[in-house]
């Protein structure tokens, strides 16, 4: 996996980890490459109040793989790990994710604020995966099947299972902005 500007090849993974957090990082590569094609007024653009922006969106992405590397670390030390069982709501909570079936957002630690600007934004981004990479290079074949993350909705999660919810969470958001693409697209032919 090549993270931003460090050339850093990702060899001390788990193979199933590695395959999911290299296809995280071709998604996200696709995105800002999409994004950066956009005044920042189109990247401010809130088609209602209630709606978010292009960069509303990607804060929520940015913030929610942060909550990932902050649970793990809280969950690390925490003996309450070793009792934390793996629920059933991880199917649920996919489907609507996969689905696009508008649910609020599960924590407010997530809830964007439109503040940050897109430089501002990558530069957390390349960080925050950097450290998440970090945690991930300590999974190994014993640790693997334990807890990592808890979600607010799927409840606890192994580290597989993070890496697909975040690619599925991130997939939901990033149909999310291809709709604002569309529809700042449909405004400008208007004009």
């Amino acid at each position: 996996v090549h993270m931003g500007g460090n050339a850093t090849l990702v060899e001390t993974m788990l193979p199933e980890i590695q395959a999911l957090i290299t296809e995280l990082e071709n998604k996200k590569l696709d995105l800002l490459k999409d994004l950066k094609s956009y005044s920042n007024d189109h990247l401010r653009f809130q088609p209602a109040p209630d709606r978010w922006s292009m960069l509303m969106a990607l804060q929520h992405i940015v913030l929610g793989e942060m909550g990932i590397r902050l649970t793990e670390a809280e969950l690390r030390h925490n003996p309450i790990r070793k009792h934390l069982e793996p629920g059933d709501m991880f199917a649920v909570v996919m489907e609507v994710l996969e689905k696009d079936i508008h649910v609020e957002v599960p924590d407010p630690s997530v809830a964007p604020d439109g503040s940050m600007g897109l430089d501002e934004l990558i530069v957390l981004w390349q960080q925050e995966r950097k450290l998440l990479c970090e945690v991930l290079e300590e999974v190994t074949e014993e640790t693997v099947n334990e807890v990592m993350f808890s979600h607010p909705a799927s409840g606890p999660l192994d580290p597989v299972r993070t890496l697909q919810l975040a690619i599925a969470h991130f997939g939901t958001h990033r149909r999310q902005i291809d709709r604002l693409r569309s529809e700042i697209q449909e405004i400008a032919d208007l004009q």
